[in-house]
């Protein structure tokens, strides 16, 4: 124990009027221990500490301060046990000033060797931190080794780069970090490049950036063979085919092969079928996805699918039936800030909404969600949606207010999506 830190606790027992063997007894380590501690026989462990710290009836965390010290071995060098569990014992309980000492000491090493085993630490933890859904710690953690790029960590740097675009994945700055992803992919292990390409795929999904979902989607097709990335590759595939002019045909052999991946996928594909004839221009087929969807838990999915076929049969009392009855549904995807999903399907049921109010000659209203969503869409950088938006507006402007006219001009105005439409690929 070092010194400082046994003359805090030494003064606090003094104060309380405790011995050794009070401590002993009121923080439930064996006296012989707490001998070993005060006589500096041996270094305090980060569980000892938080015991005597209760012992002694402080906060916790409130002894962190000292504890850099006692991460370090005979050697001078971290102890990588005692170093892994201060820093994520800080990081997930709020203490970060208390390890910002060691950060420094381990982003500032001279000896490369140690210095790549102090990063290696810090990615430990930032994963576990990750693993434990504590994105926005982990990330701070992510960002120090990217910091501190080290041709020795390449593995690590490439890892934190895709860590750090999943949690600005929802964020105006996800584009930028994507492309220091697609720098990087092929420093990552298997089961991560699995794992980035998926929610590569995922993110130009979100923005109906088309070629580029086709693109990674069948990257990833390659990568594996069979299991859930091979079922998520092959359905990614088959929405982006029927955007870019595939064949029904080829959408429909596409949901037959990831039908056979297991029985959550063969669900999904009877559904998915239903919704490419839809998209196909077979109407008919509306009632019998929307027999599919009702019962689902996830029946949000489908909805904005389903009222645009009600529309455009011109059917818009059942429109508004399926507006009344899932409501409440609607309500859950307005309230949404986490699901990448549940924002897309919200955008999409906007877009839907708003056709359906226009259809109603409800134009104030429709007219103003149609310019809402497309502002949306171009801050998100979904050229598709942005252009569908301004494409109905069209259609009905003779029916717009002196405001919304303004509203559509500034759209036009906007010098490019906000996001390039180019394709980046890796």
């Amino acid at each position: 124990m070092n010194a400082a830190l046994y003359k805090e606790i030494e003064w606090i027992c003094l104060e309380k009027g405790w011995t050794k063997t009070d401590l002993a007894q009121r923080s439930g380590i064996h006296i012989s221990e707490i001998s070993r501690l005060f006589n500096h026989k041996r270094s305090v462990t980060l569980k000892y500490l938080d015991a005597i710290t209760e012992a002694i009836e402080l906060e916790e965390g409130a002894l962190y301060s000292y504890f850099a010290e006692e991460c370090f071995n005979e050697e001078q060098l971290l102890d990588k046990r005692k170093s892994v569990q201060f820093l994520f014992k800080c990081f997930l309980k709020g203490y970060e000033e208390h390890c910002e000492k060691l950060l420094q000491i381990m982003t500032t090493e001279k000896s490369d060797t140690a210095r790549t085993n102090y990063l290696n630490y810090i990615f430990f933890v930032a994963e576990e931190l990750f693993k434990a859904g504590e994105e926005e710690k982990a990330m701070l953690l992510y960002e120090i080794i990217i910091e501190n790029d080290s041709k020795n960590s390449m593995e690590l740097l490439a890892i934190s780069y895709f860590r750090r675009f999943y949690i600005l994945r929802m964020t105006d700055d996800a584009q930028h970090a994507l492309t220091d992803v697609l720098e990087y992919l092929f420093c990552m292990p298997k089961k991560v490049i699995k794992e980035a390409y998926l929610w590569i795929v995922a993110f130009y999904y979100w923005r109906e950036r088309w070629e580029e979902v086709l693109y990674y989607a069948e990257r990833l097709r390659k990568l594996v063979k069979d299991g859930e990335y091979y079922g998520r590759a092959l359905m990614y595939k088959s929405f982006a085919l029927a955007r870019l002019g595939g064949t029904l045909e080829e959408i429909v052999e596409l949901t037959d092969c990831y039908a056979q991946v297991n029985d959550y996928f063969a669900d999904l594909a009877i559904g998915n079928r239903l919704a490419s004839y839809l998209d196909f221009g077979y109407l008919e087929y509306v009632d019998q996805y929307l027999t599919w969807l009702e019962d689902r838990e996830d029946v949000h999915i489908g909805l904005p699918k389903v009222l645009e076929a009600y529309i455009h049969l011109n059917r818009l009392e059942d429109a508004k039936k399926i507006l009344d009855l899932y409501k409440h549904k609607i309500n859950e995807l307005d309230e949404s800030v986490e699901s990448w999903l549940k924002q897309k399907v919200y955008l999409e049921f906007r877009y839907a909404y708003a056709l359906f109010q226009c259809e109603s000659l409800q134009f104030p209203n429709g007219l103003d969600e149609l310019l809402d969503v497309a502002y949306v869409a171009n801050q998100i950088g979904n050229l598709e949606r942005f252009n569908k938006c301004l494409l109905v507006y069209w259609r009905y402007k003779h029916h717009a207010t002196s405001n919304q006219i303004n509203k559509y001009i500034q759209l036009l105005s906007i010098n490019g999506m906000k996001e390039s439409s180019s394709s980046n690929f890796a």
